[in-house]
């Protein structure tokens, strides 16, 4: 996941505020099955960022340089 989102966000709260955010925007005028399947969506979208998280052998504090 890039750096550039990560200063976004203030703390865990705040984060989870802006996804509520964009999970209401994106159901807006969606019925039925299209809510079903954006949220099936927006999950795997959470889940590929988790899978990646896990993958990635980084520190968020290693910022490239030599020494860590």
């Amino acid at each position: 996941m890039s750096d550039e989102y990560d200063q976004d966000f203030y703390n865990s709260d705040d984060a989870k505020a802006e996804i509520r955010a964009a999970a209401r925007y994106l159901l807006i005028g969606a019925d039925g099955s299209d809510r079903g399947d954006i949220m099936r969506e927006i999950v795997e979208i959470v889940h590929e960022v988790a899978r990646e998280l896990s993958t990635d052998p980084e520190s968020p504090l290693d910022e490239g340089f030599p020494g860590g």
